[in-house]
């Protein structure tokens, strides 16, 4: 990202270049795993359901790190299945092991993929147990490097992970819903795969088509022993985010390595087909359904403060808005140049406000109950401007045509009302 800015400027384009680049490596890495098993045509057809999948399409558009983690845990898993058909293991084990290492720098959820090697190491699977030992070696070397770093500079060669550790509180599961549907501890896991518009059909269909394709015997053996390891290295990731109660919430971004294996599991299966329709409208169900996950999941997040930065550029005077709506746009108005013409503090008489509804109506870490009434407009402020954003090219011709008249209300408004409106008043001088 620092190489970005540097090439490109402090822009938001600078900023979102490294994940999208890590991006097209996973998608590379993953095309050229389906392509030692299956066809062409089966190997473009993974990454249409990646690029589609929701999950997927959001994450890769923002700064974000999931990516990154992928692509590095999957480029381990690919030399992992290299070791195994190689002559030489030992140095592809190695290398799976230092990209393991490169995960964990990542970020230290990466360790869920020790327990999927301990299983392997455990069975003797694919490679002689001593050559495992190759894969901790690869992992501890790249490892090594930023403990020494960290003991260095600190003291504490721990200090990344305890700092993990200890940032914040204990995570409350039921409190912090990140899950569209809360229920059970036990379950809440598996529903957020199963409801999520992140996912939408993905694991509906995966799960079943994993246990058919684990124990057919109408596929190759080589073919068969890959659904096994990639449904066990998908099992595995999910189970440790499940279990991870108190250190993680039920975020779906988390379960990013059990979706992608998952899609790959879902396309080897409809390869299996042999009823072209039935195979074409489970393809089309899944994209179709992919996109309209996408629409429900791009709720322009930042749309109150892009407006904010925009008439920051817009009035050459102070403009007041709430303390989350400030710190939010705070890097936008640093490129802008408008960082100090923003306060997030309570309104001054004669002076602009800027309303964010989404960032008012409920308390925040920046702003407490108490303080809510101070950034709630009264019908002494001016309204000087409202601002809507705009719906999705393909939701605005649904509305052109009329069709939304027909559609559940609280879905149509789902997708159509992406951001609550925002509004700047002028407050009275008096």
């Amino acid at each position: 990202m620092a190489i970005s800015f540097a090439l490109f400027g402090e822009n938001e384009y600078a900023m979102v270049l490294p994940s999208y680049l890590y991006y097209l490596a996973l998608l590379a890495v993953i095309w050229l795993l389906m392509r030692r098993l299956a066809a062409q045509l089966t190997a473009n057809l993974a990454l249409l359901f990646l690029i589609t999948m929701p999950l997927m399409a959001i994450q890769s558009t923002i700064a974000n790190i999931d990516i990154v983690e992928s692509f590095f845990l999957f480029l381990g898993f690919a030399f992992y299945l290299k070791a195994t058909n190689s002559e030489t293991p030992l140095r592809w084990a190695f290398l799976s092991g230092a990209c393991v290492g490169l995960a964990f720098l990542t970020r230290e959820t990466a360790i869920f993929i020790i327990p999927f090697y301990g299983l392997l190491f455990l069975f003797g699977f694919g490679m002689h147990r001593l050559h495992y030992f190759a894969v901790g070696f690869g992992f501890f070397a790249v490892w090594a490097v930023e403990l020494l770093y960290l003991g260095i500079m600190t003291g504490d060669p721990l200090y990344r992970f305890n700092i993990s550790l200890n940032h914040d509180s204990s995570i409350d599961r039921s409190i912090d819903v990140a899950g569209n549907m809360i229920i059970h501890p036990a379950i809440d896991p598996l529903l957020v795969l199963l409801i999520n518009q992140e996912f939408m059909l993905l694991f509906w269909l995966a799960i079943p088509s994993g246990l058919w394709l684990g124990f057919s015997q109408s596929i190759s053996a080589e073919q068969r022993r890959f659904i096994r390891l990639i449904s066990l290295f998908g099992v595995v990731w999910f189970l440790c985010v499940a279990a991870a109660t108190t250190l993680l919430p039920l975020n779906p971004r988390y379960f990013m390595p059990t979706a992608i294996s998952a899609c790959i599991i879902l396309v080897l299966a409809i390869q299996q087909i042999s009823f072209p329709v039935l195979r074409n409208t489970l393809i089309a169900a899944l994209i179709c359904t992919n996109l309209v996950g996408i629409m429900i999941e791009n709720k322009a997040p930042l749309f109150g403060e892009r407006t904010l930065v925009a008439l920051a550029d817009a009035y050459e005077e102070d403009v007041y808005t709430d303390p989350m709506s400030r710190y939010r746009a705070n890097m936008l108005l640093r490129w802008k140049g408008r960082a100090e013409q923003v306060r997030g503090a309570p309104p001054v008489r004669g002076q602009l406000f800027f309303y964010n509804p989404g960032k008012v109506e409920s308390p925040n870490r920046l702003m407490d109950a108490s303080q809510q009434q101070q950034y709630t407009p009264n019908e002494n402020w001016t309204l000087i401007s409202e601002f809507q954003a705009k719906p999705d090219p393909v939701i605005a011709i649904v509305e052109r045509i009329g069709f939304h008249n027909v559609m559940p209300k609280k879905i149509w408004n789902r997708l159509r009302y992406r951001h609550p409106d925002v509004r700047l008043y002028r407050i009275p001088a008096e």
